[in-house]
């Protein structure tokens, strides 16, 4: 097997999909012989199936002690198994116990039965177990499902017998459409029924396994089926994905949702974290394929190109875009997800890991193409951290304010409130004298109640500067926005700005009405009668104010505003009465 470097394009089939190494892809050798792969993988053709588990990687080959194994599934360290065994007609459960050991050091089988459907046996073609590991789902080849129920309490109920399973139930039968594949639909709060999905070669069907209303007849959700290997729960194991030839399909319990355009041969699809692994039919490398790839690959064989090359892709559904494409010339028998990496075995024995890069070499690539909003979305996908996703928008910030887009930038920076200084924001934008994208920077500074004094002084002034009086008339007039006492209660009201300081602006900027509201509303008698008599020369609701103030307030203040607000009251009435 040779494993050629990601490519750099993907084929114009999809050309709305950006193309990204996302996975650094290397050999897998074994432990104990460098020059070879895993001794396990070398004979590649006796591997029956692979699985992953909490365990490590399971594999079960031809040659097996208790027959050939065609599934695994293991949950809660219990392994089921279904297989086949010389001289038995129908395929065999088992299940095992992966952390209890017989004395031969191999896994405890706790039950083995036949299983029989029908008078005439067929094939078991897939298998699921939800995560609690409560329900089997079974599909046969003759379109026949058969679920066991409470099987984790029959397998810990301490019974020795090996059948004791609880009868399956048949809950699904098509004489014309084999099973294809089965996914459980977990429970959540928004839908606390457990759902099983049933794919055939030409539909896909839901099932209420649980809740009100469950054990009826599956309804057809899409009239769209897939191949064997061809359909696969997403990452989330909300929805059952369907490759087609056209494109992927996301069915839900109500019907199909998402499609994905990616036209071509799909032979098998898998998940991988929150990606899709899908790999392609072998084919032969022709200068004039849609695929780069396989065009670079016959350009650099020449004319004795005669290997047929199986190409593996990596999706990233969510945010549309390929994470990796690259071909192995020997095909490819086995896709496993494990460890957080993708490990693929070729026909030859060989077997490659793709490791994921860190994340910020990955948001570096999205960087330096300024595919600022991908890298958002990456960054939500990855759960990064606030502060993180806080400098994505910093630097799309940045790269919109150089292009001249500030109100674009300003809804950027924005998002960076608690993370970045904002001082790093007013001093662009007080540089570009963009007063009105300032305001927005300021008011929200406020609103979220982390604005200090210079901050209020700066956008008082704004808004006197602008004469903009509506604006400032709703930021003094806002009341308490948080209402957080000493310990946490409601029962201390704040205002989201510095109340001196906003008095002492609106003063100098000869906005004496806003000033004495502000005074008034929060008690502040000194500075309410001296705005009314120093500013607004009104000596008479200085005096009246003075006489509504309570005994001990009262005094203070009359001693000190009183004599000079008679005196301007009657100067003033004599002016008026000669």
């Amino acid at each position: 097997m040779s494993v050629q470097s990601p490519v750099a394009g993907v084929s114009g089939s999809a050309p709305t999909w950006r193309q990204f190494s996302f996975f650094d892809v290397e050999p897998v050798k074994d432990a104990h012989d460098l020059a070879g792969s895993p001794h396990i993988f070398q004979n590649a053709h006796e591997v029956s199936t692979v699985a992953s588990s909490a365990f490590g990687v399971l594999v079960a080959d031809v040659h097996g002690e208790w027959g050939r194994v065609t599934h695994m599934v293991e949950r809660r360290g219990v392994l089921i198994t279904i297989g086949e065994e010389d001289g038995i007609r129908n395929p065999l459960l088992k299940v095992w116990h992966l952390e209890k050991t017989d004395k031969n050091g191999f896994p405890t089988l706790l039950r083995s039965l036949k299983l029989h459907v029908t008078n005439r046996p067929h094939p078991a073609t897939t298998i699921a177990v939800s995560a609690a590991l409560s329900y089997l789902a079974i599909g046969f080849g003759d379109g026949t499902v058969i679920l066991y129920r409470h099987i984790d309490q029959s397998i810990f109920s301490g019974s020795a017998s090996l059948t004791a399973l609880p009868k399956p139930r048949v809950i699904h039968e098509s004489a014309t459409e084999p099973i294809t594949a089965l996914g459980f639909k977990e429970a959540t709060e928004d839908s606390p029924n457990l759902h099983l999905y049933i794919v055939t070669t030409n539909s896909v069907l839901t099932y209420q396994a649980s809740g009100r209303g469950s054990g009826g007849t599956p309804a057809v959700v899409d009239e769209v089926g897939a191949g064997l290997g061809c359909a696969v729960m997403d990452w989330r194991a909300k929805d059952m994905l369907v490759a087609r030839e056209e494109a992927i399909y996301a069915c839900g319990v109500e019907g199909r949702g998402a499609s994905y355009a990616f036209e071509g041969h799909k032979s098998s699809v898998h998940t991988h974290l929150n990606y899709l692994v899908i790999v392609s039919p072998p084919i032969s490398p022709s200068g004039s394929h849609a695929s780069a790839t396989i065009r670079n690959i016959a350009a650099l064989n020449g004319s004795a190109a005669n290997e047929d090359v199986t190409k593996v892709t990596i999706f990233d559904l969510e945010n549309k875009i390929v994470a990796y494409s690259g071909t192995f010339t020997e095909g490819v028998r086995e896709i496993i997800s494990q460890w957080d990496q993708v490990f693929i075995l070729s026909n030859d024995g060989k077997l490659s890991r793709l490791r994921e890069k860190p994340t910020s070499d990955k948001l570096d690539m999205l960087h330096r193409r300024s595919l600022y909003l991908l890298a958002l979305n990456l960054a939500k996908t990855q759960k990064l951290d606030e502060a993180s996703i806080a400098d994505i928008h910093r630097q799309y910030g940045d790269h919109l304010y150089t292009k001249g887009d500030y109100d674009g930038s300003m809804q950027q920076y924005l998002q960076t409130i608690g993370n970045v200084q904002p001082s790093y924001v007013i001093r662009k934008f007080l540089d570009a004298q963009r007063i009105h994208n300032l305001v927005t920077y300021l008011q929200e500074l406020h609103s979220l109640g982390v604005a200090n004094s210079d901050h209020t002084t700066l956008l008082l002034n704004t808004y006197t500067k602008l004469k903009d009086v509506a604006r400032l008339d709703s930021f003094i007039k806002t009341e308490s926005r948080r209402t957080t006492g000493e310990k946490g209660d409601s029962d201390k009201d704040e205002l989201p700005f510095d109340l001196d300081t906003a008095i002492r602006v609106c003063r100098q900027a000869g906005y004496f009405e806003h000033a004495s509201y502000l005074a008034k509303r929060w008690e502040r008698h000194e500075e309410y009668l001296r705005i009314q008599i120093e500013d607004a020369g009104n000596y008479k609701d200085a005096l009246a104010y003075l006489r509504r103030l309570g005994h001990e307030s009262a005094e203070h203040n009359l001693a000190r505003y009183g004599p000079q607000a008679r005196l301007r009251s009657n100067q003033k009435t004599a002016q008026h009465h000669p």
